[in-house]
């Protein structure tokens, strides 16, 4: 896309506009699972609050991307725009139990980031999927505001409690099928990933 092309599309439709570029979108994210070509059964998700437009989300969709998204109404914007359930990940955070039914209800995947909601939801829904987000105390990310692994961070459950993790979902019997972590955006420093991966595949076992 050109310096012309904008202006002439700007002529058309009048400003302020917002251009988005398809080929550079399929671009990138063929970048990403070029990346992860030797490993099995990858799905890269778009971050939903990064840019909500509905045809965006047509777009990532049409690649096979699926969506991860943080409120109920970034879930239903992804239902609106054809994404498939499956292909959709819920992490909230600090939202009701009330909403975490409401989405699970929908056959979206959860990730649940605190204990008690952990413990309440396990209790009442044991045969449905449960994602559990994790806080790895990690102290990433370009500043202080985009780093969320670290120890004081609202974002996940600590790795310190993980024996209360544990304790829960022998009591409930829940299902838990997945760990999820973020450690932070704008991170250039790869021994923090390689660090952070560490943390979640002991998490895992």
């Amino acid at each position: 896309m050109n310096y012309k092309d904008l202006l002439d599309i700007t002529k058309k439709h009048g400003s302020p506009l917002y251009v988005y570029d398809s080929e550079k979108i399929r671009s990138q994210y063929d970048r990403l699972t070029a990346a992860f070509s030797n490993v099995k059964n990858v799905k890269i998700n778009y971050a939903v609050k990064a840019l909500s437009n509905i045809s965006i989300l047509k777009l990532v969709n049409s690649f096979g991307a699926g969506l991860d998204t943080v409120s109920i109404q970034e879930v239903k914007l992804g239902l609106l725009a054809g994404v498939h359930p499956s292909d959709i990940i819920f992490t909230p955070n600090g939202v009701s139990l009330d909403e975490i039914e409401e989405v699970s209800a929908m056959g979206v995947q959860i990730n649940i980031d605190n204990l008690s909601i952990l413990e309440q939801f396990g209790a009442k829904h044991p045969e449905v999927p449960v994602c559990i987000r994790i806080n790895p105390h990690v102290m990433a990310g370009g500043n202080t505001n985009i780093s969320v692994g670290h120890i004081d961070s609202k974002f996940g459950i600590s790795i310190h409690q993980i024996p209360h993790i544990l304790r829960i979902v022998e009591n409930t019997n829940m299902n838990i099928n997945g760990i999820h972590m973020h450690t932070g955006s704008d991170i250039l420093d790869v021994e923090v990933f390689l660090y952070a991966s560490e943390i979640l595949f002991d998490t895992a076992k």
